[in-house]
């Protein structure tokens, strides 16, 4: 009996001498650890031990609860209950997250430890506990790795399931460590990432406003730096529903009140959405009282407007024309004379057809900083639209020019400044172009090149070049009468009358109900002499709609 009753005395000796060694920093730390609880439509998925850490008193822990998960609380070490507002940032490597709580003010986070863990050194495993129940445990370091740049701790310590998520404390009651599953089959040692995953736990444009964890509803945080912010924002009216995106726009204003970005775009979403016109001025006109950048609110209210009218609403509202779009846009090059808003005005006046004005924008842009063969190009395409094809080509010509040591990026140029000179009535200039587009294409053209090159030929009289070419592009669409039409009508300028005979026969099979095959047969037996097959001809023309049979049936009367 006296032998059991030393055996206990001596052993409670010892473990309160091991107590005494506890600092009051460790002891205190449990202070910071709180306890997390994830929801289901309303059912409980399970919980799981965290700590508040950062200046915003974020919530670290596992993610291994939030697969699922549609909402959550955190209940602090005074017993209070704190609802997850936010996912602000989560890693599938490190299995962890950061949950944001709203009024975290009065809560106390633990100071992140920088100081170097080495083999041998006694840290302290500190459970949730309201007030003053919980435990603190020391535990040794076995080995120290690296995972991804942050340090995966060895512990001389079984793994039992109640020491899942605990935080791991130094003799400061510092944070060094999140407790981590052990590997399957391992019941000797257990394992803790690094406090340091903390910092690593963000947000960014990729993964923001869908969580982070696949499955849960919980909504991720905007960054806490505006810039990072804004790019999520900007992500999230790509790839984003309209009722996320608005939710987002609302975040980024609450969270950055006094920047401009955030009114713009919610006028941007007013006006789309609602064409609540009145409301959506109202947040241009707050986006320009945050700002001395005013010409980037008034640009951004001439995009909106435009993409309105141009989907073809000019009626929701008077403010809803293109008028207006245009009246902001020149305010904004009133306030920044910027070549990026002429390149936007000139964009709009060719789209609503005021091709002279949008060319002048153009040519103009030519002498700035967006000076480029897309500039000239557009400059071209407008005075072709104002059929100016002189003009045009000399623009593409200054496209040529400046892409003359880049021929792969030249020769689309080419062979359309070769369909505008044949335009312009260039055709033997034009034929040059199509030849230099063959020359470095090469075999695989299709039969439409040869088809356009053809018809240039014909019209510069280079007739044998264009017998040569319709002939090609026949080779390499045999089932498009169209081809077969066209070379008929060359055999008739050039008087082949048989073989423009022989060739509309194949045309009569593939198109057998077309008027134009008739009525050019009509004309080749006239050139033949052979009247009464003619007539045959012209009159089936006739029956079938042809336009001109008629004429030619009296003028063989």
């Amino acid at each position: 009996m006296r032998k059991t009753l030393f055996i206990l005395l001596l052993s409670l000796f010892f473990c309160s001498v091991h107590a005494a060694k506890i600092s009051k920093e460790v002891t205190k730390s449990r202070a910071s650890v709180a306890t997390v609880l994830a929801y289901k439509g309303g059912e409980l998925l399970g919980s799981c031990t965290a700590v508040f850490v950062g200046d915003k008193c974020d919530v670290l822990t596992s993610n291994r609860l939030f697969a699922n998960a549609d909402s959550a609380v955190v209940i602090d070490n005074a017993g209070k209950v704190h609802a997850v507002e936010r996912i602000a940032g989560a890693d599938g490597i490190y299995g962890c997250i950061r949950l944001r709580i709203a009024n975290s003010k009065k809560l106390k986070p633990m100071a992140l430890s920088t100081a170097k863990v080495a083999p041998g050194d006694e840290l302290y495993l500190v459970s949730y506990g309201v007030k003053k129940n919980g435990f603190v445990e020391p535990v040794k370091v076995a080995k120290v790795d690296s995972l991804y740049s942050c340090a995966y701790y060895t512990l001389e310590l079984s793994m039992q399931e109640r020491y899942n998520t605990l935080p791991l404390v130094n003799s400061a009651g510092e944070l060094v460590a999140i407790m981590q599953s052990a590997p399957l089959g391992d019941t000797l040692h257990s394992y803790a990432i690094g406090a340091a995953v903390f910092d690593k736990l963000k947000v960014s444009s990729a993964n923001y406003g869908k969580g982070y964890i696949q499955g849960t509803s919980i909504r991720a945080a905007l960054p806490d730096v505006e810039a990072d912010a804004l790019s999520c924002l900007y992500m999230q009216a790509i790839v984003g529903d309209s009722v996320s995106y608005k939710n987002a726009i609302d975040e980024f204003v609450g969270k950055f009140p006094d920047s401009y970005e955030g009114y713009v775009a919610r006028a941007e979403y007013i006006a789309v959405y609602y064409r609540d016109m009145e409301t959506a001025e109202k947040e241009w006109r707050k986006a320009l009282a945050k700002t001395d950048k005013g010409a980037e609110v008034y640009f951004a209210k001439a995009k909106v407007l435009n993409s309105i009218v141009l989907s073809g609403d000019t009626i929701s509202h008077s403010m809803l024309s293109f008028e207006n779009a245009i009246a902001a846009l020149d305010k904004a090059i009133s306030l920044d004379n910027q070549p990026l808003y002429l390149s936007y005005k000139a964009d709009m006046l060719y789209a609503h057809g005021d091709y002279a004005a949008a060319a002048t924008c153009y040519e103009a842009l030519t002498q700035t900083n967006m000076r480029s063969a897309l500039m000239f190009s557009k400059a071209s395409q407008c005075y072709e639209q104002l059929a100016d094809y002189n003009n045009s080509v000399a623009m593409l010509d200054s496209v040529v020019s400046m892409l003359g040591k880049f021929p792969q990026q030249a020769m689309p140029y080419v062979l359309t400044r070769a369909l505008v000179k044949s335009k312009a009535g260039m055709y033997r200039e034009s034929v040059k172009d199509f030849n230099a587009y063959e020359s470095f294409v090469g075999s695989g053209l299709k039969a439409e090149f040869y088809y356009l090159r053809e018809q240039a030929e014909v019209n510069g009289k280079m007739y044998q070049q264009a017998l040569n070419d319709i002939e090609t592009a026949i080779y390499l669409s045999p089932e498009n009468p169209v081809y077969y039409i066209e070379k008929a009508m060359l055999c008739y300028r050039v008087k082949m009358s048989d073989e423009g005979i022989r060739t509309l026969e194949k045309a009569k099979e593939l198109a057998p109900g077309s008027s134009d095959v008739y009525y050019l047969l009509g004309r080749l037996n006239v050139q033949k002499e052979n009247f009464s097959s003619a007539k045959e001809c012209f009159e089936k023309a006739l029956s079938l709609g042809h336009p001109d049979a008629g004429k030619q049936l009296e003028s063989l009367k």
